[in-house]
């Protein structure tokens, strides 16, 4: 890949990236104010995910084409891991530190955005060859 190229998506997941985190820890705060913590994460989780497969579909990785199984499976995939990832890193700064539950959310979904990256540019959003 071209480095130019290579920096267009990084800079789009990126924007992305801080969209969809911005819209996550604005729902745990929104759903925060009628649920506990843990409810309110989960609740604001499938939102983000929704928003952030087609955000990084069609603009970060530019694939116009249709919707294909094989990627939904791989990307729901992901998306387990990262929230696994996501969860013990939220449960660990909410229940160990002061930080406010809507910062840690935001805080754990920056840690996992490296791996999310390589394996969306590599496999799931990877041009059909």
């Amino acid at each position: 890949m071209l480095i130019p190229e290579l920096r267009r998506k990084l800079l789009r997941f990126g924007l992305v990236g801080g969209t969809v985190t911005a819209v996550f820890m604005g729902l745990n705060a929104l759903f925060g104010r009628w649920m506990e913590p843990d409810p309110a994460y989960l609740a604001a989780y499938p939102l983000a995910v929704g928003l952030h497969f087609i955000l990084s579909k069609w603009w970060t990785f530019g694939d116009r084409s249709a919707v294909r199984p094989r990627q939904v499976t791989e990307y729901l995939v992901l998306m387990a891991v990262a929230f696994v990832i996501q969860t013990v890193v939220f449960k660990g700064l909410v229940y160990f530190t002061p930080i406010r539950p809507w910062i840690a959310s935001g805080l754990a979904t920056v840690l996992q955005m490296g791996i999310s990256f390589l394996t969306m540019q590599r496999r799931v959003f990877a041009a059909s060859g």
